[in-house]
């Protein structure tokens, strides 16, 4: 029976120890394993992300301070032109579009009659003028009373005065161009008959034309006439021409708060005529400015600050690039272009575009910039 008991307790012993020997090694290459593990975990951990992007180097360029705004071009005299007199239009001398200059005969009415009283009046006006003269001569000479002499002269004034009635009569009936311009359009029709109140034309001055725009009271106050103003039909200022400032309203409108300010286009291009729609601006200020980007380079916060992702080496790795956000403040602004007056410096690289993603200290490469170790 000891005998039995020795043989079990050696076998346990043994039995044992061959786990412990088969154990020890799987134990050893767990511990390896989950080491090599860990340290890919690390790798991984330290590979940041290289954002693509543009950078713009902050440069000099000439900024304009200007006066914007739109306005419809107008002529600068446009008139109604009605008749004088009714009558039956005999004569049409104009078409639209036809240029005319002051005094020429538009239309003719019929002024049969008025040319007869006319001639009647001028045959009048003779005899009288002849009669004063004859009875002149005899008062000279004091054949005849005073009251004779003015009697015939009284006679020879109110002949005159006939005259100059019926001259102004035939007058009515010729309807003239009352200053140079252009006819811009026409409402009457050979043989009609017409009155006093109907429109007959509309003719414009057509050089120079002028522009109204009404400015807020603060943006008058760099203004003087003389100055020029650019103008466009579209708002990229395409296809430019120029005018000039002629007058600045002296008073501020109540209701609204603007100063009426009147333009004048001399030689306007030819697709440009009253009524054309137009953008324009008028300088107040050129500045040469050092520190200038493209307005899409800056980002905003919820609170409007402004800033700038800026490009600079990284510390530790002088081939690489890393950003940081910086807040900047703006001066002078153009379409295209921003002054920057403070936070940057001629030189700088600030990103243009990419920027949607970035966080400060993000690392970022330009495929367009080679980033040497040497500054």
């Amino acid at each position: 029976m000891k005998k039995l008991s020795i043989v079990l307790i050696l076998t346990a012993l043994v039995a044992g120890g061959v786990f412990f020997a088969v154990q020890q090694p799987l134990s050893a290459d767990d511990d390896s394993s989950s080491k090599k593990s860990e340290e890919k975990d690390d790798e991984k951990k330290k590979k940041e992300p290289v954002y693509l992007v543009e950078l713009h180097t902050v440069g000099s360029r000439e900024m304009t301070t200007y006066v914007s705004g739109t306005a419809t071009l107008q002529a600068d005299r446009q008139v109604d032109i009605f008749p004088k007199a009714a009558g039956q239009i005999k004569t049409l001398k104009v078409e639209e579009g036809q240029k005319v200059s002051k005094g020429d005969l538009l239309i003719a009415l019929d002024g049969d009659d008025a040319r007869l009283q006319l001639e009647q009046a001028r045959v009048n006006l003779k005899r009288a003028q002849a009669e004063y003269k004859r009875i002149k001569t005899s008062y000279d000479k004091s054949l005849v009373s005073t009251e004779e002499f003015d009697a015939k002269k009284f006679e020879m004034e109110r002949m005159k005065a006939e005259f100059d009635i019926a001259n102004y009569k035939v007058e009515m009936t010729q309807v003239v161009a009352p200053f140079n311009g252009t006819v811009v359009n026409r409402f009457a029709e050979l043989g009609q008959t017409v009155q006093p109140s109907e429109k007959l034309f509309t003719i414009a001055a057509l050089d120079p034309l002028k522009a109204e725009v009404f400015l807020p009271e603060r943006q008058t106050y760099d203004l003087e006439t003389g100055q020029t103003v650019t103008f466009s039909r579209t708002d990229a200022f395409k296809d430019a021409f120029d005018g000039s400032v002629t007058r600045i309203s002296p008073v501020v409108d109540r209701e609204t708060g603007t100063v009426k300010v009147t333009i004048s286009v001399t030689e306007a291009p030819r697709y440009v005529r009253p009524g054309t729609y137009a953008h324009l601006r008028i300088v107040t200020h050129v500045e040469q400015s050092d520190t200038v980007l493209p307005k899409k380079a800056l980002v905003y916060d919820s609170r409007q600050n402004t800033y700038v992702f800026l490009a600079e080496r990284d510390e530790k790795d002088v081939d690489k690039l890393r950003v940081k956000k910086k807040e900047v403040k703006t001066g002078i602004e153009e379409s295209v272009y921003v002054q920057i007056t403070e936070g940057l410096q001629a030189g700088d690289r600030i990103v243009l575009t990419g920027k949607d993603s970035l966080k400060d200290g993000a690392l970022i490469k330009d495929p367009n910039v080679e980033v040497s170790a040497k500054k």
